[in-house]
């Protein structure tokens, strides 16, 4: 018969098949590099299964017997199982056609070549057996002739069928890579591109493959990228890895790390280049973004006013120091490198700066604290230092920053203060307001006459007890929670409407609690000031102004941090150009200096020289670039101001008893601007106008204080969700409408939705879930109240919990009878 080839699987290389061949020369081929192909001889006749068995092993294949189905599944479904298998048709137990109609319907990963041999002969036969899965069918006793020729037809099957299966684990791998992946011609131009690439650089699949690499590289990367192409093509280089810009299709430059390797067909030859691009523009911005960073610390450490020091954490030995040392304290920065940061301190400091040192160096925690540093003239100057750390990449302290700030004019300051403060205290008593002071832990440590006749307490009764429990009968049972707070909080805030009781009738309190440090105390305790305002509150439920009023003094904190922002900006710019002037008119002194010399042709050089000095040191190209911008700046700051303040006066005007044609629109957008710093933080608000919305008569303050308070309210339902907004914001969606009877304005959010248990009492009066001092209860009544008793309309809402409510306002053309 001849040498008979043994198959074995064709693994094809990436993206390079090999010269034309048939595939009996190809399982040649593979048969001289691998070991014989495994097949299994199942037969229940010893003789036989012997015989084939010796037949096969003679042709070179690796047999494995097997005595019937029962022992031959097993083999056949084992993942290292053999690929060709000749089986009996009459077995005991599982007989040949139910073999492989099992294997057919098993998950095994590989295919399995089936030859049955049976002594039936008849066309059914041959039919049945086929069904069954079998790929061949050989009658007893097989013809030696035909079973190698139908074992070699399983051998090319199984060689197309790894082929396929290899072409088609690269198009997957290809197409499913986590980078983007390229087939690159020598030439350079693209072959095939998958669907992460082309997102990366922009382009369709045909538009880049219609382009070569080349076109899309940086032009400064290019000269790189065609030498190693090159020297790769030479055999000097294996593959090669770099990181290179490509141009995105708008243009922008793209940062990658590219991965390129040679893909050589069956001669060795090099037929084209697979390559592996990762995007790294974020890691690149990032290490940008970190030479800034350490070019900026080095901008601000050569040019601060404080002193910079940095030193061992260990030793104390100064690394650096500022060039501001030089001037506060007389050494230049080189003299106090190399030397340990005690020897400047006063003997006295040193102890209570050590311990500072070591906290931080141990914790990594900044402290602060006091002492005094030796001038080098001798002299000591009191100073504040800032202790910080910096860690290295395991997270270590490896170095000490100190910032010194001279605070002499400061303690004198405060010195000052201290005995103003002792005078006043011979005036507290005569203060009209409540006030009282508490320590660190809350205990009462001031209480003036006010406050005693206020709650009926003397002064003795209360000192150094809480002030939830010294006496006041508060009707409030979240007081001492509130109080508590106010220890842990920053800066001033403003609480109304504190109920408590005296003399049998119900009484409330307003309040401005601060976190202030009183004299010969060592922490921050509480200044409370404030008043009995139950008169005022009966005033308030009278008059609807008052209660606008009452809303524009709860949003005037937002609003003056609002205005404060563009002021802010406006004074620096505005002290920016104080400064500029002062090197402005020292070179235009020098000039007209310069000028008079001229005149009377005799210009000095010393003159020059001062005016070549004066000029580098000015940085005029600085000072003409930044001049301009500044004044920009200041203009635009100067507008904002001026739209904030446009916008509280329209919201805030008083208005009349008579309504008046309004813009639903511009009201909206104007309490839109007022109310925004109770919304910017944790949402965004989209408006929907409609464009032909007609004029509406309305009291327009009431209307105003009506959208506010929803806005507010949804502003809240979307902080319970979103928290303080760092991790995403939520949206508010005003949207106005009309229809031929009836203008509606719709207010909606994707908060916490209203629970469905307190639906039907949100519009009751004082009805609220805030805690106290967030709300009063009175905007959804109030707002009711307005819409239907006041205008004729209606007010409703959809709601659901975890997605969102909208509230619903629908007001008459032609407006109804005022209540």
């Amino acid at each position: 018969m001849g040498d008979s080839p043994q198959p074995t699987e064709y693994t094809e290389q990436t993206c390079s098949r090999p010269p034309t061949q048939s595939v009996h020369q190809v399982c040649r081929h593979k048969k001289e590099e691998n070991p014989p192909v495994r097949v299994l001889v199942v037969d229940d006749d010893e003789a036989v299964r012997d015989s084939m068995s010796c037949l096969l092993s003679s042709w070179g294949y690796d047999v494995v017997a097997a005595r019937d189905g029962n022992e031959a599944l097993p083999l056949l479904q084992a993942e290292d199982g053999p690929r060709l298998a000749v089986l009996d048709w009459m077995m005991p137990g599982i007989e040949g056609p139910e073999v492989c109609r099992r294997i057919r319907a098993s998950q095994v990963s590989h295919y399995v070549y089936i030859i049955l041999l049976t002594a039936r002969g008849q066309r059914q036969d041959l039919i049945a057996g086929l069904d069954a899965g079998a790929d061949a069918y050989l009658a007893k006793p097989a013809d030696p002739a035909e079973l190698r020729a139908r074992l070699d037809a399983g051998c090319r099957i199984m060689v197309q069928r790894a082929l396929r299966e290899s072409e088609e684990r690269f198009q997957s791998a290809f197409e499913c890579a986590g980078v983007g992946m390229a087939l690159v011609h020598l030439s350079g131009r693209w072959l095939q591109v998958n669907k992460i690439l082309c997102d990366l650089l922009g382009y369709s699949r045909e538009e880049l493959q219609a382009t070569s690499f080349q076109a899309i590289t940086h032009p400064d990367d290019l000269p790189k990228a065609l030498l190693s192409r090159e020297n790769m093509i030479r055999g000097e280089l294996k593959a090669y890895q770099t990181e290179k810009r490509y141009l995105h299709k708008d243009g922008h430059p793209v940062w990658v790390s590219l991965t390129a390797s040679p893909v050589r067909d069956a001669s060795g030859n090099i037929t084209c280049m697979v390559s592996q691009i990762q995007d790294i523009t974020q890691r690149r911005s990032a290490e940008e973004a970190l030479r800034r960073s350490e070019a900026l610390f080095r901008a601000i450490a050569e040019n601060a006013g404080d002193v910079i020091v940095v030193m061992n954490p260990q030793t104390g030995v100064i690394s650096y120091a500022s060039p501001a040392a030089e001037e506060v304290f007389g050494y230049a920065p080189h003299e106090l490198q190399e030397h340990e940061a005690f020897e400047y301190l006063h003997p006295d400091d040193r102890a209570r700066a050590a311990e500072s040192l070591a906290c931080t160096a141990e914790s990594g925690k900044s402290r602060v604290t006091e002492g005094r540093v030796r001038h080098k003239n001798g002299a000591w100057r009191t100073v504040e230092s800032h202790t910080g750390a910096i860690r290295n990449d395991r997270g270590e302290v490896e170095s000490i920053v100190v910032i010194l700030r001279v605070i002499e004019d400061r303690i004198r300051t405060e010195q000052a203060l201290r005995v103003a403060h002792a005078e006043s205290e011979l005036f507290i008593n005569t203060v009209p307001s409540i006030l009282i002071g508490t320590d660190a832990s809350g205990g009462i440590t001031r209480w003036n006459l006010t406050a005693a006749t206020t709650f009926g307490l003397a002064e003795p009764l209360v000192r150094g007890k809480p002030l939830a429990d010294c006496g006041i009968r508060w009707l409030d049972p979240g007081i001492k929670a509130a109080s508590d707070g106010w220890l842990q909080g920053k800066g001033a805030r403003k609480v109304d409407n504190i109920p408590f009781e005296k003399d049998g009738e119900r009484h409330f309190l307003s309040v401005t609690v601060d976190r202030v440090k009183f004299p010969n105390e060592e922490h921050a305790g509480l200044l409370i000031t404030g008043a009995d305002t139950t008169e005022r509150k009966q005033l308030e439920m009278q008059l609807r102004q008052a209660q606008k009023l009452e809303a524009i003094g709860q949003l005037a904190a937002g609003i003056a941090h609002e205005i404060n922002t563009p002021t802010q900006y406006v004074s620096d710019n505005t002290r920016f150009l104080k400064e500029s002037w002062t090197v402005i008119n020292e070179l235009l002194s020098l000039s007209r200096k310069i000028q008079d010399e001229s005149a009377r042709n005799a210009i000095s050089e010393v003159t020059l020289a001062q005016l070549n000095q004066r000029t580098a040191e000015a940085d005029l190209d600085y000072l003409l670039g930044e001049i301009p911008r500044a004044i920009d700046q200041s203009l635009e700051g100067l507008q904002r101001v001026a739209k904030i303040v446009r916008a509280m006066k329209e919201f805030s005007h008083p208005g009349s008893e008579e309504k008046r044609a309004i813009d639903i629109n511009k009201a909206i957008e104007t309490t839109i601007t007022v109310a925004r710093n109770e919304w910017k933080y944790v949402s965004e608000v989209e408006t929907h106008f409609d464009e032909n919305l007609p004029l509406v008569l309305c009291h327009a303050g009431e209307f105003n204080q009506v959208i506010l308070n929803l806005i507010i309210n949804s502003a809240h339902a979307i902080a319970q969700v979103v928290g303080d907004g760092s991790r995403g914001k939520g949206k508010i969606t005003i949207t106005t409408r009309h229809d031929e009877s009836s203008v509606e304005i719709a207010v909606a959010d994707n908060g916490a939705g209203i629970p469905e248990e307190i639906r039907g009492r949100i519009f009751e009066p004082f009805f609220t879930t805030k805690p106290v001092g967030k709300g009063t209860g009175q905007g959804l009544a109030l707002a009711h109240a307005v819409v239907v008793r006041r205008h004729g309309g209606s007010i409703w809402f959809e709601t659901e919990v975890g997605k969102g409510t909208t509230f619903f306002i629908r007001l008459p053309r032609v407006a109804a009878t005022s209540g």
